[in-house]
């Protein structure tokens, strides 16, 4: 990859960009990429992709939704399968390991191969010298009255003419993909990335320059953006650097911590409480009063946008077949019993006959569980880790013994939530033998969204289909989590 735009790529980027607008006609189908994007399981990879290679998670999702048309099971570098080596340009990659690969070493491999993980340039032009060289120059050398479609369908700059196959151009086909720039410019719309160069002020507009944070000797020293993310919840017991960070900002905001000495004991605690209690979270929610400094509560301290708590760290148990099996139970969302309240239905008796076909008619929730991770492993070529039972108790006591299991209790997972990664299963136990389940798709600050069979709006365990909810806590599971890898 060259090293640098020249001026004369910037500046018709740069105007090709200003003038560009997404055509109504083509919103739909713009926001249902966005929406795959934006799900938890496609932005936290994409996330850890971004810091393994300096690549923007955007970018990266443009490239997946484009490639692969933002499927796990496929090379970021050209769509072919990942139970191979690619076949397509480029060919033969990657070339270290062995198939079926993992989706991450493959898309690292693509962006690497590709020069974009040595990039440093992701302003508007850089993005899109970047990503127009990532998928040929071909429109730019051969046909430059067409604004290549890779970059601009979906927008005012395109309208028609695009490669058919590899050498042959038709200048009357019209791509049905959803451009980068098209990707780009709605999730700006909506709030989600800041896009140098999006909603710029007009040359006639002052501009207020953003205030420094800290302006007194209590709060961090010469930050003038907030301190990053240490990556992991600052609970009672935890110290070092960060919590002395946290001590002086509470102190500077009226909660004295009683003391800056890197330990967040039970005076740092209840200080954290008192903040806590006087302030909000992103959207304006009371903050959880918990004692414990979690992305959330970072946040609201130090200022500045307030990222989803997924961007904010990448739990290190999340595997590949978790991943997966999130993606297979999202498809899954909305099945309904046949009749409502039967625990049958087309689809809940295929749940029920992967683990006991005599059990037709009993409750299913965890029979859902392991029929998502069965299909996730043949997805990857593999077997099934899950134990194989409709008991969610006895699924609890039979993953304790599962080689490379990551198994959390629930007194550890309170303690730290951040141990709680999406793709685990949670276990709960009601007494009586009685007990639920489901997959866990974000961890925000220890409130969980999750993926629940035989469940409803409301979370009860005899409920009525397939659900997402995002109200579950931590704290609510009595037995805990288990991660297969």
């Amino acid at each position: 990859m060259a090293g640098a735009v020249t001026k004369e790529l910037r500046a018709q980027y740069d105007l090709l960009f200003s003038q560009a607008a997404i055509r109504p006609e083509w919103l739909a189908a713009i926001k249902a990429v966005a929406r795959r994007a934006l799900s938890p399981a496609h932005r936290t990879a994409y996330m850890t992709v971004e810091q393994a290679t300096g690549v923007p998670w955007f970018v990266v999702a443009a490239i997946h939704n484009l490639e692969s048309s933002q499927s796990m099971t496929r090379h970021l570098h050209n769509g072919d399968p990942l139970t191979a080596r690619t076949v397509h340009v480029p060919e033969g990659r990657p070339t270290a390991g062995s198939p079926p690969f993992d989706w991450f070493a493959s898309a690292i491999d693509a962006l690497t191969g590709e020069g974009l993980a040595a990039w440093t340039d992701w302003s508007v032009a850089g993005i899109g010298c970047v990503l127009e060289g990532y998928n040929g120059l071909g429109y730019r050398r051969h046909h430059p009255q067409v604004k290549t479609p890779y970059l601009w369908s979906g927008t005012t700059i395109y309208t028609r003419g695009k490669y058919a196959a590899d050498g042959v151009f038709d200048p009357d086909l019209v791509s049905a993909q959803v451009g980068a720039f098209a990707l780009l410019i709605h999730l700006a719309e909506v709030g989600e990335i800041a896009l140098p160069g999006f909603g710029a002020p007009k040359p006639d507009e002052a501009v207020k320059p953003t205030p420094a944070l800290a302006e007194d000797d209590a709060a961090p020293l010469g930050q003038t953006a907030p301190p990053p993310y240490p990556g992991r919840y600052l609970a009672p017991e935890s110290n070092g650097p960060e919590v002395e960070l946290v001590q002086r900002r509470l102190a500077a905001l009226g909660c004295d911590p009683k003391g800056f000495d890197q330990d967040l004991g039970p005076a740092t605690e209840s200080a954290v409480k008192m903040f806590q209690a006087r302030s909000v979270g992103r959207g304006g929610e009371p903050l959880e009063i918990d004692g414990v400094v979690g992305p959330e509560t970072w946040a609201a301290l130090f200022g500045g946008p307030a990222a989803p708590a997924s961007s904010a760290f990448v739990p290190a148990a999340t595997s590949a077949l978790g991943r997966r099996a999130i993606e297979i139970a999202e498809g899954e969302i909305g099945v309904r019993e046949a009749p409502l309240g039967s625990n049958r239905g087309p689809k809940v008796d295929l749940y029920m006959t992967a683990t006991s076909p005599g059990s037709l008619g009993l409750p299913w929730c965890m029979a859902f569980v392991y029929w998502c991770f069965k299909e996730a492993a043949s997805d990857l070529g593999r077997g099934a880790p899950v134990p194989k039972t409709a008991g969610v108790l006895r699924g609890w006591d039979l993953a304790q013994s599962v080689p490379g299991a990551t198994v959390v209790t629930a007194a550890a997972a309170r303690r730290n939530p951040s141990l709680v990664a999406p793709g685990m299963i949670f276990y709960m136990d009601f007494g009586g033998g009685a007990g639920h389940t489901g997959i866990v798709v974000d961890n925000a600050n220890g409130r969980l969204t999750t993926i629940e069979g035989n469940s409803n709006a409301e979370g009860g365990r005899e409920g009525i289909g397939v659900f997402l909810r995002r109200s579950r806590k931590v704290e609510q599971v009595q037995k805990g989590f288990v991660g297969f890898a």
